[in-house]
């Protein structure tokens, strides 16, 4: 693997720990969000723009980590 990918291996406990408390929180969230708006339109687009924002932000900490 090239070295500036390093950043996407999730090989380091730190990096696993990190990860896992990621998609639960974000998990919880986005159903917790899910509950409460359900009814409006185009909830899944927000959805999907968290979710893409929660594992951008993920990608940014690993990539500063290394």
């Amino acid at each position: 693997m090239p070295p500036w990918l390093g950043w996407l291996w999730i090989g380091t406990p730190l990096k696993f720990s990190l990860w896992l408390a990621n998609r639960i929180a974000t998990w919880t969230g986005l159903f917790l969000f899910w509950k409460r708006f359900r009814s409006k339109q185009g909830i899944w687009w927000w959805i999907m723009a968290l979710n893409t924002l929660s594992l951008g932000a993920l990608g940014l900490l690993f990539f500063w980590l290394k």
